[in-house]
């Protein structure tokens, strides 16, 4: 193993420095053989192996937070993060942007009811208000591990039944394999908000925790609504890119 002792530089301005930015790649290195959730060693640990101030160690650690490669708690240790979830502009389901990155997705069903339009919710998908929907709430997991609190609305009358078994994993696949609806453009809303008491336990955070909502209408191939759904997701592991041009 290459260790810090192997790369260090004369002493001068820029050692202290360049033994934290040293130690966060080799860190990084480390990292990438690990699995989600698996524990780093302490400050003192790191400090000890590589000949390090425990001052450097914090500080290498620190940057790895910053880049979303790590997460601590607080007197328990720090641990591997869970990779990212990227979502751009391209049209993907969950399920896709999952696998995307490595992940199994799956789904688990918390509610499925028939409800009433309200006002809200006709206007997004195109109905009367009154007009009898699906509303099916669940987590959505990767590797069995939360990452959004979803809720989708679909209409009755277009979709009389809905199998609870198609409910656990991609809708949009579901919907396009047994009702042969194929989703082609769809619109999407994002705000930042902090979680609330059950979601925060649903999604495994702290109250508070710093999320993304996420209001999508999406339309098939013929131009109508095919559903329209509300998405929490953790911000500690989702993300949007989108590309602008003038």
């Amino acid at each position: 193993m290459v260790t810090l002792e192997d790369r260090r530089r004369d002493d001068g301005p820029q050692t202290d420095s360049y033994k934290h930015e040293a130690l966060r790649r080799l860190l990084q290195a480390d990292i990438a053989r690990m699995r989600p959730d698996e524990a780093l060693p302490t400050e003192r640990q790191l400090a000890e192996r590589y000949d390090v101030s425990r001052a450097t160690a914090r500080r290498a650690l620190q940057a790895l937070r910053e880049d979303g490669l790590i997460r601590s708690v607080r007197g328990v240790g720090t641990f591997v993060s869970h990779p990212r979830i990227t979502k751009t502009s391209t049209l993907t389901s969950f399920s896709e942007d999952l696998r995307s990155r490595g992940y199994h997705p799956s789904a688990e069903l918390l509610a499925a009811k028939l409800v009433e339009a309200d006002l809200h919710h006709a206007t997004a998908l195109g109905v009367d208000p009154g007009t009898a929907l699906h509303r099916i709430e669940r987590l959505r997991l990767g590797d069995d591990f939360p990452i959004c609190l979803e809720t989708v609305y679909l209409s009755a009358e277009r979709f009389p039944n809905l199998d609870q078994s198609l409910l656990e994993g991609s809708l949009s696949e579901a919907l396009r394999n047994t009702h042969g609806v194929r989703v082609v453009r769809a619109t999407q809303h994002i705000r930042a908000v902090n979680v609330t008491g059950r979601q925060a336990r649903l999604l495994g955070v702290k109250e508070g925790s710093a999320a993304l909502l996420v209001r999508r209408t999406a339309f098939d191939d013929r131009g109508q609504v095919a559903e329209y759904g509300e998405s929490l997701c953790r911000g500690d592991l989702y993300e949007f890119s989108l590309v602008v041009t003038k």
